[in-house]
């Protein structure tokens, strides 16, 4: 029978190692190469491709400055 603090020690270093986030993104690709699925982050790292949130938010803010009305007044006659 093991001692109460080794349990107690090693209770701890499984929740540690589990909230990882290296250990959770060795454990997926480890997965995704066992069953063949195709990788989920970019090939030059970072994981993210296309535009951000922000570029998001920028366009639409300049979409919706270009629709207010007094940029788009009838000439005066």
């Amino acid at each position: 029978m093991k001692a109460p603090w080794i349990l107690l020690f090693e209770a701890w270093a499984v929740a540690r190692l589990t909230r990882s986030p290296l250990f959770n993104r060795t454990i997926q690709k480890i997965h995704r190469r066992m069953n063949r699925l195709p990788p989920t982050e970019a090939e030059n790292g970072g994981g993210r491709t296309g535009p951000s949130a922000f570029d998001h938010f920028k366009t639409e803010i300049k979409d919706q400055f270009r629709e207010l009305t007094w940029q788009n007044r009838p000439p005066k006659q």
